[in-house]
């Protein structure tokens, strides 16, 4: 990172590296280990990632989790199934899920952290190998 310069992108909250497209090889290759999301900025138009499987299949991220949390006390076999299947989605829809006020589908802010404790307890029984970002 040394070798590139920080740049500013909206508020002084937002500072990026800008990688010339020329060197961009060079700079993923040089990446060591994983990459770690530590935040997540959503607008209102955030549909997040849409799987194209199983029950989740062409729901945006509101209705991937409202559908998971309907489907844990019911049958916590199938949310199991849907996280390994679409366990994309679920990485790059949880920054949101964990961030997203749930409260107009009948899921208040501790029904809503249960079930995230219950995402990821499923992510760790499925053996996926990329942990899933912090709570944020």
């Amino acid at each position: 990172m040394a070798n590139f310069e920080p740049h500013l992108v909206g508020s002084s909250e937002h500072i990026e590296y800008w990688i010339p497209a020329g060197e961009l090889r060079a700079f993923n290759a040089a990446i060591c280990g994983l990459i770690r999301v530590e935040e997540g900025f959503f607008g209102a138009n955030f549909t997040g990632s849409i799987p194209d499987k199983c029950g989740l299949r062409g729901r945006d991220a509101i209705a991937q989790f409202v559908a998971l949390y309907e489907n844990w006390d019911y049958s916590t076999f199938d949310v199991t199934c849907e996280v390994s299947v679409n366990r994309k989605s679920v990485f790059l829809n949880w920054s949101f899920w964990s961030q997203h006020d749930f409260s107009e589908f009948g899921i208040d802010q501790e029904q809503q952290g249960i079930m995230l404790r219950h995402l990821q307890e499923v992510w760790a029984f499925n053996h996926i190998d990329i942990p899933l970002p912090l709570f944020l």
